[in-house]
């Protein structure tokens, strides 16, 4: 009797002294940082004892109740105060065999952050921060993914500040919300009409067009999975991926079926099955959800799904006002004519920028024939004209990227010549016929300096044209978008 209290006292030893089968260590909770601003994203970590299955989140502020959860399997999860004041984490531990323990920590909260902008933030719609900021009866936590998706979209376009808050587009488009969601079409339509984006009517499905697109920078909002909204942000164009940014990847995960998900590791892709196994994943124990993320996807999957056209305005011009979209009507290396909100300028080409890096580069075509134009697949997709002048995008290997008739595609650089935009003293002339620079009479525009050259196009009088020199009794001028030879008796320069 003696022996077996005293096999009983040494057991019950044993545990209470970590040696044998350990009990449970006090669980840990931390926060970083622990003074944070309204808005900052605070981490959190629980380290508990061994065989603990799951957490349960409190928050309170101020001693009042801000969340208070249910068992959780993440012990590492996020938060955004969206006030100031003391908060207080609490986080109850439960463990396989039944114990509990409970750890808190406390956050300092004052001031406010401020708020991230840029062509790569993307916004995570469930951290909890957009739960009370309204759209239509409803709120952008719950239904705002297309407005998310809209912002990423104006953001890598260049607009940043006020105009592409996501809250601020829920109030200015909650006329597209439906009992059935987003009206998707509506919203990138009207948007447009405000951010100068160019659209197309119908979702493109095709999946060379979204190819190029991509590739061209366009981008493509898509149902990624029914009742969600993503963005097409670029392509990896060898391996056939899609760059997806995803405000809502928990929505994406649960409900897709036939598509993979990838994230690039070390330059080779890696299929994720949970937003969690993507490097810098934050899950916000508020909404129970993963924040925005970016990953890749199968180019054939995106282009089954459909995507809407957000295709950037290519051509800014630096004035007054800074640096705003405008639309090109006709370009020289001297002046060009351009439209501002519907308002016709004739500026300096040397204020305009265009391409990647932003740039001012031209060139024309100096062949007697057109130059064929292709698509990022090498298909013809139509020509540029002889001696007109287009705009560089680009360039790859032997190829430029070019605009012409409103039209994004390649030329071969072999076809054309560069050009740049003139500075300093520039003259101008006017063609005419007798002198005369008004009537309905044409004048011959050749390609070479000679009566002998082909007639490349005929102008009318009272042309305004660029001089850019004389030879053989012609002069070399550029007008209508194009740079042509012309008889010196039928220029009546400037004085």
């Amino acid at each position: 009797m003696k022996k077996t209290l005293l096999t009983v006292l040494w057991t019950v030893l044993l545990l209470l002294t970590g040696t044998g089968i350990a009990a449970a260590a006090d669980a840990v909770l931390t926060a970083v940082p622990e003074t944070a601003r309204v808005g900052d994203v605070v981490d959190v970590t629980v380290t508990p004892g061994e065989g603990a299955a799951a957490v349960n989140y409190t928050l309170t502020r101020d001693g009042e109740a801000v969340f208070q959860g249910k068992e959780d399997p993440h012990f590492s999860a996020s938060f955004r105060p969206r006030a100031e004041g003391e908060y207080t984490l609490s986080a109850a531990v439960r463990y396989e065999d039944g114990r509990e323990e409970t750890a808190s920590v406390t956050v300092a909260v004052a001031g406010f952050a401020e708020e991230a902008q840029g062509a790569d933030w993307i916004y995570s719609q469930k951290d909890g921060w957009w739960q009370d900021k309204a759209y239509a009866k409803t709120d952008l936590d719950n239904a705002g993914c297309a407005i998310f998706t809209l912002s990423h979209a104006l953001q890598r376009i260049g607009w940043a500040g006020e105009d592409v808050r996501p809250e601020n587009l829920a109030v200015t488009y909650k006329n597209c919300y439906t009992k059935n969601g987003t009206a998707v079409a509506r919203l990138i339509n009207n948007a447009s009409k405000v951010y100068g984006y160019t659209i197309k009517r119908n979702l493109i499905h095709e999946k060379t067009e979204i190819r190029d697109g991509l590739i061209n920078g366009d981008y493509y909002s898509f149902s990624i999975v029914i009742g969600h909204i993503a963005l097409m942000a670029g392509l990896d164009e060898k391996a056939g991926k899609v760059l997806v940014v995803d405000s809502a990847p928990t929505a994406t995960f649960e409900r897709i079926k036939k598509g993979k998900i990838y994230e690039l590791r070390d330059g080779a892709y890696t299929e994720v099955t949970d937003p969690g196994q993507i490097s810098g994943a934050r899950y916000y124990f508020e909404t129970e959800g993963y924040g925005g993320l970016s990953y890749y996807m199968d180019l054939d999957y995106c282009a089954k799904r459909g995507g809407r056209l957000i295709r950037p305005t290519w051509l800014y011009y630096q004035g007054e006002q800074g640096r705003i979209g405008a639309e090109m009507v006709s370009l020289t290396s001297g002046e060009s004519e351009i439209t501002v909100s519907g308002k016709s300028l004739t500026v300096p080409t040397r204020t305009l920028s265009w391409g990647r890096p932003e740039s001012c580069r031209m060139a024309y075509v100096n062949q007697k024939k057109a130059v064929r134009m292709l698509n990022a697949s090498g298909k013809r997709i139509g020509s540029v004209p002889s001696c007109a002048i287009v705009p560089v995008l680009g360039e790859t290997e032997d190829l430029l990227q070019v605009i012409y008739d409103g039209n994004r595609g390649y030329v071969k650089a072999s076809g054309v010549e560069m050009i740049s935009p003139l500075e300093g003293d520039i003259r101008y002339g006017v063609i005419s016929l007798n002198g005369n620079t008004s009537g309905r009479a044409t004048v011959r525009m050749r390609y070479g300096p000679s009566e002998k050259e082909r007639i490349v196009d005929n102008w009318k009088t009272g042309t305004k044209v660029l001089l850019l020199r004389q030879e053989n009794e012609f002069w070399l001028v550029e007008g209508l978008g194009m740079r042509l030879w012309v008889s010196q008796e039928f220029v009546t320069p400037e004085a």
